[in-house]
């Protein structure tokens, strides 16, 4: 039988209180480790591109390329490529769709400039970088953590979080940012082509109601989600990667929970920086 520890009949009470709110305080306690991890990692950028640029280079050409493959060890350039490629399809196709429904086939022009440039380009760009490149910084930390490389640099003297992971948060803001812009261009040409050459429309009538309905605001309030949904992405990531226990079986399910955890908030902050960026009733502007 295990052992009991006696409690005076007058303590019951106060000690059940204070074992309450001690779980209710762990939550409180959580957030606020969380929050003192986000804020090493951000306030050392100064700090690491001063002293740490050989490491950030390298986590910059290993984010942007890998290996060189498009799905397994690939970096996010070709993941994003394929993306802004099946994206701007398949608007084209759903778009004209509907559309052509009451003969305002050639006007979907409008919804790529919006909804490309606005929504679905940026929520691509998170969720394919959270896959490709955020599943990829759980797994090399994790494993840094167990098999206690992270110890062995900081017995070197060096800062473990601004050399782990700020490191990658610059290289992720260096990669996606050209990248999202090179998948944005691939989606509008590819909704063009399926509307003008599939489907048959005027390319002059398409483009007219491209170039009236894009902005250059709509395209750097994109540029500003990607930002924000890459910079969240990693630092949920490097998190979980950096406080990952259990070996091989916690670096996965450290990766697991960082997926689930990066998707939600990249829905979160899409509701979010929508409201800020373009307000609650945004306005649809002419440019032409």
């Amino acid at each position: 039988m295990s052992e009991m520890k006696y409690t005076p009949p007058r303590l019951v009470k106060a000690r059940r209180t204070a074992t309450s709110l001690g779980h209710r305080v762990v939550p409180v306690e959580l957030l606020g480790f969380v929050l003192n991890f986000i804020w090493q990692a951000l306030s050392a950028i100064p700090f690491t591109l001063k002293r740490y640029r050989a490491e950030t280079m390298r986590a910059i050409t290993d984010m942007t390329w890998g290996q060189g493959s498009i799905i397994v060890g690939g970096g996010t350039v070709p993941m994003l490529v394929v993306l802004g490629l099946v994206i701007g399809g398949s608007v084209g196709v759903e778009s004209f769709a509907t559309l052509d429904l009451i003969s305002m086939g050639p006007v979907s022009g409008i919804v790529s400039a919006f909804a490309n440039t606005r929504e679905l380009a940026p929520i691509a760009a998170g969720v394919g970088f959270a896959a490709q490149a955020g599943c990829r910084i759980t797994a090399q930390i994790g494993s840094m953590r167990i098999s206690e490389e992270i110890d062995a640099i900081e017995s070197l003297g060096l800062r473990s979080i601004p050399f782990v992971v700020t490191t990658r948060i610059i290289a992720g803001a260096v990669a996606i940012v050209p990248t999202f812009l090179i998948a944005l261009i691939l989606s509008y040409a590819a909704c063009r082509t399926v509307i003008v050459q599939l489907h048959g429309q005027a390319a002059g009538v398409y483009d007219h109601y491209f170039y009236q309905f894009i902005s250059g605001w709509d395209i750097t309030a994109a540029v500003i989600k990607v930002l924000v949904f890459g910079t969240a992405v990693i630092l949920i990531h490097s998190y979980q990667g950096f406080f990952a226990t259990g070996g091989p079986e916690g670096v996965g399910i450290a990766s697991g929970r960082a997926v689930r955890a990066s998707f939600v908030a990249i829905i979160s902050l899409d509701m979010v920086l929508t409201m800020l960026l373009w307000g609650v009733n945004s306005a649809i502007e002419f440019t032409g």
